[in-house]
């Protein structure tokens, strides 16, 4: 089993490498992650998209330096695939040649399906659960979509479109924007009906880049782009500014310097195909090529997907942080035997059993960095790693979740920051509250087996011990309603 992975993806913009870490079989978690914005299809389309030497040797620049980290790190395996200029160019296969004899690093040219087919795998295992969408990935060279439908990848397709192709066919010659529209709307024209979708999945940087400003603009409270979700209609006025726009306009509009040279270009792109797919809905995924061509690796023994209720990053941090995992699964089993005992006085919608399991389980792996405010350490663990397999929503309620499972209930106050993903307080209390019971519950680490019963604004708990450090914690609780809580010998 190769325990560190390295992915490289030399694209006509930039080469990006990034290195996984598997922490158990399907477990695993990014340690390295570089950019180098080589620009290996500068030039190229203006010369019948032959590569060019000053590039080609910006490339190999940056993947010498790669191979020195990939060695440094030990990798055990390594990946490494190119995309459109690569495809495109008639001497793309005495680069390669040359790679492989000077730095005995293997790239591999996919073709654009592939391409596409690699962005929507990532989608597909690293977001919350998606059904029905499309998947658009803006490139240097070209865009590639995918169509999921009922949580598979039904169909692929390349069109030779890309920012870096726009921007010298048309956007560095002057007053030229209209013919660059009237370029994109012919190649995507014949676009299938069927990838036609309400919601888009947006990968790549141009899109990423958009949805960074778009966060800006809402002042929205989490700063991670994996994830992040918009009604697009919303910020069309923004999309249409700055394809409208010049150079030096891009930095009122407070677009990134690294931006500047492709950003018009890229939502030339954006703005043409979600109008001709009716999108509406807008989900950023961080993830791309690269992930996708390490699951395709990771999964190849359970067609491409992982196991039912497999949750990567709760997996991940459990396998680094937690160190008696029984004591974390017991306090999360006992968490939701709880709500369902206490269902009738707090009539919380089911739904939520899905985020108290995953809080319950981890409450307690800021103990790691230290015992001393270990549901701080948690918490920020918890907000800034787990990134894989949730909403926005529901990573933010079980950080919060973890941080105030303690004596107190978290007021509006404490949640004020995060009040535009968060539910109700009255939920959020009783969920912290049901998590501080189940953890009082296993004081001494028994993992007795227990039975609850609420009737009679009573919750009686049946233990096969006196749970006498249980009782002394449950005292110093405070409910989120008023009941009472006793504790018998079975």
């Amino acid at each position: 089993m190769a325990k560190r992975t390295a992915i490289i993806d030399i694209g006509s913009n930039s080469a990006r490498m990034v290195v996984f870490e598997k922490s158990s079989p399907y477990a695993f978690h990014l340690i390295k992650e570089i950019k180098s914005r080589i620009r290996i299809g500068e030039g190229a389309y203006e010369n019948g998209s032959l590569l060019q030497e000053e590039p080609m040797q910006r490339a190999y620049n940056a993947l010498e330096d790669f191979t020195h980290i990939i060695k440094n790190l030990k990798c055990q395996k390594t990946f490494c695939v190119a995309t459109s200029a690569l495809r495109d160019a008639p001497n793309a296969k005495e680069f390669v040649k040359k790679i492989k004899k000077n730095l005995n690093l293997n790239i591999k040219i996919i073709d654009g399906k592939k391409e596409a087919y690699y962005g929507a795998l990532s989608s597909i295992n690293l977001l919350k659960p998606i059904e029905d969408a499309t998947t658009i990935d803006i490139g240097g060279g070209s865009t590639e979509l995918a169509k999921i439908k009922d949580g598979k990848i039904v169909d692929t397709i390349s069109i030779d479109i890309g920012t870096v192709r726009l921007k010298e066919l048309f956007f560095d010659k002057k007053n030229e924007s209209k013919e660059a529209q009237e370029y994109i709307i012919e190649k995507i024209q014949d676009l299938p009906e069927h990838f036609k979708s309400g919601t888009i999945i947006g990968i790549g940087g141009t899109i990423r880049a958009f949805s960074n400003m778009v966060m800006d603009k809402m002042d929205y409270p989490l700063k991670t782009l994996h994830g992040f979700e918009y009604n697009i209609e919303e910020y069309h006025y923004l999309l249409k500014q700055i394809t409208q726009c010049d150079v030096l306009e891009l930095k009122d509009l407070n677009v990134k310097k690294d931006r500047y040279d492709t950003m018009r270009e890229g939502c030339s792109i954006f703005n043409s195909l979600i109008h001709l797919l009716d999108a509406k809905h807008i989900i950023t995924n961080g993830a791309g090529v690269r992930e996708g061509v390490y699951l395709q690796d990771l999964l190849r023994s359970s067609n491409e997907k992982f196991p039912a209720n497999f949750k990567v990053s709760v997996k991940s941090l459990s396998d680094r942080f937690i160190s008696d995992t029984k004591e974390s699964q017991y306090v999360s089993k006992t968490a939701i035997e709880l709500f369902d005992a206490l269902e009738y006085i707090h009539q919380i919608d089911p739904i939520y059993k899905k985020e108290l399991r995953v809080a319950a389980k981890l409450y307690n792996i800021g103990r790691y960095l230290s015992f001393y405010q270990e549901h701080l350490h948690s918490f920020y663990f918890i907000i800034n790693n787990l990134n894989y397999n949730f909403s926005h929503e529901e990573r933010v309620l079980i950080a919060i979740l973890v941080k105030y499972h303690t004596k107190k209930l978290p007021s509006f106050e404490d949640i004020k920051a995060y009040e535009i993903l968060l539910p109700k307080i009255e939920i959020v209390n009783w969920l912290s509250f049901i998590i501080s019971l189940a953890k009082s519950l296993n004081s001494d680490f028994g993992n007795h087996k227990l039975k609850f019963n609420y009737e009679n604004h009573t919750l009686t708990i049946k233990s096969p011990k006196q749970l006498f450090l249980a009782k002394e914690s449950i005292k110093r609780l405070v409910k989120p309603a008023s009941f009472a809580i006793v504790v018998e010998n079975s």
